[in-house]
Formats: C-alpha cells, sequence, structure tokens
C-alpha cells in the first residue's frame, strides 16, 4: 500500500499552506482577540478559491475530491488557527456530510451548494442541559403534524449557535425508547419559534460562538428530516 501523496495532492496542500501562511496570520490573532468568526468575504474568498466543501460532489458545488484532499486543506489552515480553519471543517465534514448523505434532493441542492458558495454555514446540535456524552438521554422533541415537524426543548453547547445560517438539529421523533426515536431535522436560522441563549466565554475556540438554542413551537417543513428516527430504518 502506498501511503504517499500524490502530485495533485502535494500541489494542493502547496496551495492551502502558502496561503495560509501568507495570508491567514495577522487575521487569526485579530479573530481570537475580538473573538469573532471569520468575516463574510474572507468566507466568500475561501469558496473562490475552492477551500470550501472540497471533499463534496460537484453536483453541489462542491470540488469532488476526497476526504483526504479535505484534510490536507484543513490541516495546512488549523496549523494557523482553529479560527481561520472552521469554515472548511464545517464545509467539509460533521453537518454538510450528514447532508449531502441523508438529505431529500431538493435539500441538498439549497444548502450545501449554499454552503460551497461561502453563503451558509451549517452547525451541529446534539447536546443539551442533561445529555452530553449520553446522547440518548436528549428530550428535544420534533412532532410530526402532517408535512410539518414541530420543535419544542433546548439545545446546549452549540458551535456556531447564532451565527451559522443552518442548523442539523438532533431530537426525538417518535415516543420510541433509546436511540430509537432519534433522528435529524434541518432547521434554518430565521425560522419563528427558535432562539438563541447568552453566547459562552470559552478557553479555546474563542471566535467561535457557543450558545444554548430554545425551540418553542418551531415548524420546519417535514421534508427537512435528514435522519429518520432509527425506529423507522430497522
Amino acid at each position: 500500500m502506498n501511503f504517499q501523496l500524490d502530485e495533485q495532492q502535494r500541489a494542493l496542500q502547496d496551495t492551502a499552506r502558502k496561503f495560509a501562511q501568507a495570508e491567514l496570520p495577522a487575521l487569526a490573532r485579530k479573530l481570537e482577540e475580538a473573538r469573532e468568526p471569520l468575516p463574510h468575504e474572507w468566507v466568500k474568498r475561501y469558496a473562490e478559491m475552492g477551500f470550501l466543501g472540497i471533499n463534496l460532489p460537484e453536483a453541489y458545488g462542491g470540488g469532488g475530491m476526497t476526504h483526504l484532499d479535505a484534510v490536507l486543506v484543513l490541516e495546512e489552515f488549523a496549523k494557523i488557527s482553529g479560527a481561520v480553519a472552521a469554515p472548511i471543517f464545517e464545509s467539509c465534514f460533521g453537518p454538510a456530510l450528514a447532508v449531502q448523505r441523508y438529505a431529500d434532493e431538493p435539500l441538498k441542492q439549497r444548502v450545501l451548494r449554499a454552503v460551497c458558495a461561502g453563503d451558509m454555514m451549517v452547525a451541529v446540535s446534539m447536546s443539551e442541559p442533561g445529555a452530553g456524552s449520553a446522547l440518548t438521554d436528549l428530550k428535544t422533541r420534533g412532532v410530526i403534524e402532517g408535512d410539518t415537524v414541530v420543535l419544542e426543548g433546548q439545545k446546549r453547547w452549540c458551535s456556531g449557535a447564532g451565527h451559522a445560517e443552518g442548523y442539523l438539529v438532533y431530537c426525538r421523533l417518535s415516543d420510541a425508547p433509546g436511540a430509537a426515536s432519534i433522528g435529524a431535522v434541518f432547521v434554518d436560522k430565521g425560522t419563528p419559534g427558535i432562539s438563541f441563549g447568552k453566547r459562552d466565554y470559552l478557553m479555546g475556540f474563542r471566535s467561535t460562538h457557543h450558545a444554548d438554542i430554545f425551540f418553542d413551537g418551531a415548524r420546519v417543513p417535514a421534508s427537512q428530516i435528514v435522519v429518520p428516527e432509527a425506529a423507522s430504518r430497522s
């Protein structure tokens, strides 16, 4: 097995390294001091250079490359700071991959194209006040009423809360016990019935917003269920 990077991967890595080292150190220090995320104009610049959605399919505006290719770029930006690397991570892994793998085609087109264009950041929302590492204890509910999901509950420690434009919210979609009722719903930031708590200030991740999210009868289309409850998949 050959563990060496090929010529294209070395070129990609070199491009990312030169850009990151030349353009980002001063900006990273400023963001960490100000405790603010990367400005939108810089995210758009990332997109124009092909650094967002590197491993997402070209059909959704991505680069169509591999997860390793995405990691090579992410690594070079992360050497500078998590502040400047965060948009690359969010666009290539985590909730973006869940949407790409499980969502209906119209939602994929809307969300992933916006992510790859630098117009949307998607945050994942799992933990709750009583459900951190034991995620099966979560209590946030998504009640399906016809073609609508009504969300009630509270999320905690959400990285990107209040800043991200979209949220992949894990919740209970039925009364099935344990993990069997847990699924995930995509929720847009401006949906009525969503509010955000006071921002947390941490020792690290200073440039990333962390806060609670409150759902008070927030209604989203059932077509935005990205991951159906486990019970319905068995």
